[in-house]
């Protein structure tokens, strides 16, 4: 089964909050399922910390559990602006309901996971 990757960045705050929504965000997204791969990575590799971006890594079946905790996520953290890329396209989730998260990004994180997964 093919994988499809995702980066996922937090804009418009320090390094120590991008730090710690990553972290929370990691430690959601692995709650939510055990067919996801999430990693922190550092934006400088020289840099001291742990990293305050995401990367995951997931096949279709994950993109609803996936979807759910970045939506819960966003709810408890509605102020943080979550960047979602992939290749040359991105998601930019700002100021949305949980409601409103959950739809797009369902629809794109489905829409990239089908295009590396014909089969389905």
């Amino acid at each position: 089964m093919s994988k499809q990757t995702y980066l996922l960045s937090f804009e418009g705050i320090s390094a120590a909050e991008a730090n710690q929504y990553a972290e929370e965000l990691r430690e959601a997204l692995l709650d939510a399922t055990p067919e996801l791969h999430v990693q922190r990575q550092r934006e400088n590799p020289l840099a001291q910390d742990l990293g305050a971006s995401l990367v995951l890594i997931m096949g279709a079946p994950a993109v609803v559990a996936a979807v759910q905790a970045i939506g819960n996520w966003l709810q408890k953290r509605h102020s943080a602006t979550l960047t979602i890329a992939t290749g040359e396209k991105k998601i930019v989730a700002e100021n949305l309901t949980n409601k409103d998260a959950a739809r797009l990004l369902e629809q794109f994180l489905m829409q990239h996971a089908e295009h590396k997964e014909p089969g389905l």
